[in-house]
């Protein structure tokens, strides 16, 4: 792990950010928890229908992909919370609140659920954080990555590219990918170019009971947060680094 890492950048990439969970329940999960939290979370609220709550309940068992896809989403104060029949999600509304904020909005959410008593296990839990590094061209942005790609005898240089590795580290699962020449639309409508980012990093914890995971999850979040948030920086050049302008403390 990175020995010292920046507490903040001047230059923030960042365009999305998200806890989720996964889990089992006596009944779905998608039924309780929107009335609860509405009633229960602080601030202004409105409840979002999803298309995929219109979807056989038999498709959403049957498909993979769509096990633990949200059917409902809440939109809270800075943050929106997806449910679905088997998983939540706390991701942020941009601009990045900081982890100051973050976390507390995850562990306030994730309490209110234990007062419901439907969940039986959790199966695992992870941190998404996906940034896109400014870079005009295809060299600039094969060059902001602390990388090198050879395929045959041939060395990426300037080449579009996508890259997906699994990266296991300190008993969790980095799913790191990588984009050139990406564009990402924000929250606000506005749009950026350059290379994106995307780090998920992944606790899989089998099948633990709820009440145990969530007396642990404090601490728990904090080293998943700071092993994402290195794993991000390893990602890049020494060079990409100073060109975001970071701040230490």
């Amino acid at each position: 792990m990175t020995d010292k890492l920046p507490t903040k950048l001047k230059k923030e990439p960042l365009i999305d950010a998200l806890f989720e969970m996964r889990f089992t329940s006596v009944i779905p999960a998608s039924s309780v928890f929107p009335g609860v939290l509405f009633s229960k979370l602080p601030h202004d609220k409105t409840i979002e229908r999803l298309p995929t709550e219109q979807l056989p309940k038999a498709l959403l068992e049957s498909e993979p992909n769509l096990r633990f896809a949200p059917l409902v989403r809440l939109h809270w104060d800075k943050f929106l919370i997806s449910i679905g029949d088997r998983s939540l999600a706390v991701s942020c509304k941009m601009p990045y609140p900081g982890w100051g904020t973050f976390k507390p909005a995850i562990l306030n959410v994730v309490e209110q659920l234990r007062e419901i008593g439907i969940i039986q296990a959790v199966h695992r839990f992870s941190m998404k954080y996906i940034d896109l590094i400014p870079a005009s061209s295809p060299s600039d942005q094969v060059m902001a990555i602390n990388g090198t790609v050879v395929l045959g005898n041939h060395k990426l240089k300037q080449e579009i590219f996508s890259l997906r590795v699994e990266i296991p580290k300190e008993g969790l699962l980095h799913a790191v990918q990588i984009t050139s020449s990406a564009t990402a639309t924000l929250q606000d409508g506005s749009s950026r170019e350059g290379i994106i980012v995307d780090i998920d990093s992944i606790s899989d914890l089998g099948s633990l009971d709820f009440g145990n995971w969530l007396e642990r999850l404090p601490d728990q979040l904090e080293l998943m947060h700071l092993a994402n948030k290195a794993m991000f920086f390893e990602c890049l050049r020494p060079e990409t680094i100073v060109s975001l302008e970071p701040i230490y403390e």
